[in-house]
């Protein structure tokens, strides 16, 4: 009897070092350093991919809303808010219809149209395809801008980053 009672001692305590030996060290898990939260970031302006046209002035591909092709041709290296911007515009457009139409709006909703144009090119340099207009637009803030072109059922957009004045 002696004997069972040492043995049951021992395997209590036998398990209970196994215990302790598998138990996270808890000193140790106070001092592990704490993963910072996640954060949210603003979303950060994707702008139009800028190219060089053949007459070496920066130009914009829109990106298309309908069938057709839209580009712009920006007279300003960089886009400044409460400054006159002239965008020449080509658009392509299986059926173009008769009516142009051109219009700005920033991430929060902000409308803007032209300050001047649209102002038809009956003739040009520019070697794009479809009909030419000149407009001109003045961003009143900094951000992201998105304009829209449309000539009949054909509609596509560029994106400017405008900075501040």
């Amino acid at each position: 009897m002696v004997k069972q009672i040492l043995y049951r001692r021992l395997t209590v305590i036998f398990v209970s070092i196994l215990v302790a030996a598998c138990m996270p060290n808890l000193e140790r898990a106070e001092t592990l350093p704490v993963e910072p939260a996640p954060t949210t970031t603003e979303p950060v302006c994707q702008p139009s991919q800028i190219q060089e046209s053949p007459n070496s002035f920066p130009e914009i591909q829109a990106t298309m809303n309908s069938e057709g092709e839209i580009w712009a041709l920006l007279f300003f290296g960089e886009a400044h808010a409460n400054e006159e911007l002239k965008i020449v515009w080509r658009i392509d457009a299986p059926e173009p219809g008769t009516e142009v139409h051109f219009q700005a709006h920033n991430e929060e909703g902000t409308i803007v149209q032209p300050i001047w144009g649209p102002t038809f090119h009956p003739e040009s340099t520019w070697e794009r395809p479809g009909l030419e207009w000149g407009t001109g637009f003045n961003f009143p803030e900094p951000g992201c801008w998105t304009i829209t072109a449309t000539l009949g059922a054909t509609e596509g957009e560029i994106t400017l980053e405008v900075l501040d004045s």
